[in-house]
């Protein structure tokens, strides 16, 4: 992709958008197996913060299922300041932040937006949605604030991800709030997410983990590996000790019932 020159105004995140990094995606298949609450739980121990999770950012479409993990694309807003971000729905379109994020993001990526939970102002409405999605490929949309014109959102089934799962008719993204920069550091509900970083959304909601951590997080979302057979035993009565955590003396018993359910057994158990 040929690099696009940026407006001085926008230098202040990040100088080259088009350049970030690109993560091996060949572990997605095995890690998106689990959910986002038991990634975060796993992420947080291993990064080491407090929190890996998007408190308050919840599926806008909660029930279909949507599953997403792929590295991030970010895109900050902020309020917006007349003398230095252009005002009005197509003003300067080349120029326009969120549009660059949108056309930068890649086939499985996400585009994570900081909005620093606005509820007033949708970041981005039903044809730019139209866009990351069909043209874009994107794998989803995680915003900490909203989005305009959900009747056309809900009919395109791309998964979105919002502060307090909602939507908003009010405003335009250039009034209230303006997109500052595209791929630079960005806060969202209290954690600092970069470019490249792995997103996993569903319907528990949303966590993050840096790209070069991806192995580690898979490793050891693995030990949690019996988690299917422990609610499959829970759901036909089993006790609460003798199912979670399962013991290890159910291994065995627990490895065959997954394996017929075609649910991942590590290579070592028996």
């Amino acid at each position: 992709m040929s690099k696009k020159a940026i407006p001085p105004i926008f230098r202040m995140a990040h100088e080259d958008v088009w350049e970030f990094p690109k993560p091996d995606m060949s572990l997605v298949p095995e890690l998106i197996k689990y959910s986002a609450a038991t990634v975060s739980v796993v992420a947080r121990n291993i990064v080491g913060t407090p929190s890996t999770f998007f408190s308050g950012v919840g599926p806008l479409f909660r029930g279909k299922g949507h599953d997403v993990l792929g590295p991030a694309v970010t895109l900050q807003y902020a309020p917006q300041r007349p003398d230095l971000m252009p005002t009005g729905e197509y003003a300067k379109i080349g120029d326009q932040n969120h549009r660059i994020a949108v056309n930068i993001t890649q086939e499985g990526y996400v585009l994570v937006v900081q909005a620093d939970g606005n509820t007033r102002s949708g970041v981005l409405g039903g044809n730019m949605l139209l866009a990351l999605q069909e043209n874009r490929k994107a794998a989803g949309l995680v915003v900490h604030g909203v989005i305009r014109d959900y009747a056309e959102a809900a009919t395109q089934d791309f998964p979105i991800w919002t502060q307090d799962s909602k939507t908003t008719t009010d405003y335009d993204a250039q009034h209230d709030i303006a997109p500052l920069a595209v791929n630079g550091r960005i806060s969202i509900a209290g954690n600092t997410v970069m470019p490249g970083d792995w997103i996993r959304a569903d319907d528990d909601g949303v966590c993050f983990f840096p790209a070069d951590k991806i192995e580690e997080v898979l490793e050891n979302c693995n030990k949690h590996w019996w988690e299917p057979a422990a609610r499959h035993y829970l759901s036909e009565g089993g006790h609460l000790d003798d199912c979670y955590p399962l013991p290890e003396r159910r291994y065995t018993e627990a490895a065959a019932w997954q394996r017929a359910n075609g649910h991942y057994v590590p290579d070592d158990i028996g």
